[in-house]
């Protein structure tokens, strides 16, 4: 399939190894992004939590994996050689969760953070050039709503009993902790033909405030600016 394939002789193979070590960060964090969600798939469970809940996280962890392979193929095109890890670190065993880390984390990496990773995976698809880069930011791309919606329905079904101070405390620490980015240069040439932006755009779209409405977090005026847009 043409979308999926790429002309490495057009290229210089300099160019190449740039991109493809920033594609196997990419695959990295996909994996990482598999055991968070086994992991909170995990926790739910064992909280009880309904049905549709933990159907969804079963989800979440089917669509990590896709992204998964999706940064396998196209590492396969950049260099023919690579291959992508299937193993796991992933206790089966998890102790009883509490709650306040589970939250944390559905907040952060999930309602906070996918946002923010899709607006990076957009703009590196406005960028490329190659129609493997295209189609690869399109797959990862459309799961990241539906996984930050997951994170804000799955936090708030957590915290369902907390006082308001509680949830104010959360916010603050989720604001504050955030999702830690490692910074990158620019390289403008790689981001044209498909290496994720050096700079991220880190506020958060409005799409995601009404799901965060029923966790009882709201982004106070004073911030408003520089959290949302």
């Amino acid at each position: 399939m043409k979308s999926h394939t790429l002309d490495r002789s057009a290229y210089s193979p300099l160019l190449l190894t740039r991109v493809a070590a920033g594609w196997r960060k990419l695959a990295e964090d996909e994996r990482r992004g598999i055991v968070s969600a086994a992991h909170i798939a995990a926790d739910l469970a064992a909280l009880d939590a309904p049905a549709a809940l933990l159907a969804t996280a079963g989800r979440v962890v089917q669509d990590e994996i896709h992204h998964l392979e999706v940064c396998a193929r196209v590492l396969e095109e950049l260099d023919p050689g690579a291959r992508v890890s299937a193993r796991f670190e992933c206790a089966i065993v998890r102790p009883t969760p509490e709650e306040a880390v589970l939250a944390r984390t559905l907040v952060t990496e999930f309602a906070l953070g996918k946002p923010v990773t899709a607006a990076a995976f957009a703009a590196a698809r406005a960028l490329v050039r190659e129609p493997l880069f295209g189609w690869a930011y399109t797959e990862l791309l459309h799961d990241e709503t539906r996984h930050a919606t997951f994170g804000a329905r799955a936090a708030a079904w957590v915290i369902r009993a907390w006082s308001i101070p509680q949830r104010q405390a959360l916010w603050t620490e989720c604001l504050t902790r955030g999702v830690p980015t490692a910074p990158r240069a620019r390289d403008a040439e790689a981001e044209e033909l498909g290496l994720l932006p050096g700079e991220t755009d880190c506020t958060l779209p409005r799409w995601i405030l009404p799901h965060l409405e029923p966790l009882g977090l709201h982004p106070r005026p004073a911030n408003a600016q520089a959290l949302v847009h």
